[in-house]
């Protein structure tokens, strides 16, 4: 991991999963956790050698990647763990990942590994929408639900950490179809996190570079998730199958899925985009011969 000065008191943990460092003093509060106990490791020692302690971990939303880590840094530091309602159950019992993922089956050992499935930790608290004293720091707390149920971004002064609120730019090309529970609000997200251009002079994606312009990124973020939603749609000119609009979409979008969990992964979203459809009077569903048809409303 890169250790990054963003602005006074505040830093960026840059590696594979960003976290952030909000310090106070001897004291400071780690914004995520990275993806597992090495990464939790590195934290811990980062922040040694910056001369202070974790004393406070604040998790963004329950996804492995941003959470895994928080286990190893609570037995190693004593941190108070926070999360928002419903991550904070996620993070508590990490193999809902993986049972929802799987429709709430037994998953299967490709749904079990590492990048779904991170250590347990015990949350402390709940991260609340708005200005707040967390373990005695003063952060904001930025609804941002779309990608996760229920993500918060976590803005310090002039800092927001943004977990994965947005993808850079090589991120939305590396995978094509980024996973989301709920396009509907994940693209009103998008248009409210354009809105707060010129509020925080650095906003710190999940994954790569802390940005100054978010508009632009958002707006790309917003095409991309669009663009899917129209993939989708033009895949139900004739009823078809979720499955089938899942191999219709990523062929048209030069997409190749080569393991389980980035199928179920990016079925997730393509389950979103006709919840969305469906909800918005565009689709319907009925079932036919022992199949789940999705097709236009005429």
């Amino acid at each position: 991991m890169d250790l990054i000065r963003l602005a006074e008191s505040v830093y960026q943990l840059q590696g594979g999963t960003n976290v952030g460092l909000i310090v106070d003093g001897s004291r400071a509060l780690a914004v995520d956790a990275g993806l597992d106990r090495d990464a939790g490791r590195r934290v811990v020692r980062a922040a040694e050698e910056l001369g202070i302690r974790i004393t406070a971990v604040a998790i963004t939303h329950a996804h492995a990647d941003h959470f895994g880590g928080a286990a190893e840094i609570k037995r190693r530091t004593g941190a108070m763990v926070y999360a928002p309602a419903f991550e904070a159950a996620i993070v508590e019992n990490p193999e809902l990942e993986a049972y929802y993922l799987f429709s709430g089956a037994q998953p299967p050992a490709e749904l079990r590994h590492k990048f779904i499935l991170a250590p347990s930790c015990p949350v402390d608290g709940r991260i609340e929408p708005g200005p707040q004293i967390l373990a005695g720091f003063a952060i904001e707390a930025i609804p941002m639900p779309g990608h996760a149920q229920n993500q918060m971004m976590i803005a310090h002064n002039d800092v927001c950490f943004a977990g994965d609120a947005f993808f850079q730019p090589a991120v939305l090309e590396k995978y094509g179809i980024p996973f989301y529970v709920d396009i509907t609000r994940a693209q009103e997200s998008l248009e409210r996190l354009a809105a707060l251009n010129g509020c925080f002079t650095w906003f710190v994606p999940g994954h790569g570079s802390a940005i100054t312009d978010i508009t632009s990124v958002a707006e790309l973020n917003l095409q991309r998730i669009q663009a899917i939603r129209e993939h989708v749609r033009a895949a139900l000119r004739e009823p078809i199958a979720a499955e089938g609009v899942l191999a219709t979409v990523t062929e048209t979008m030069g997409i190749s899925i080569s393991t389980l969990a980035v199928y179920y992964l990016t079925f997730t979203t393509i389950h979103a985009c006709l919840s969305a459809l469906q909800a918005a009077g565009e689709v319907t569903v009925e079932v036919r011969d022992n199949r789940a048809l999705w097709h236009l409303i005429r």
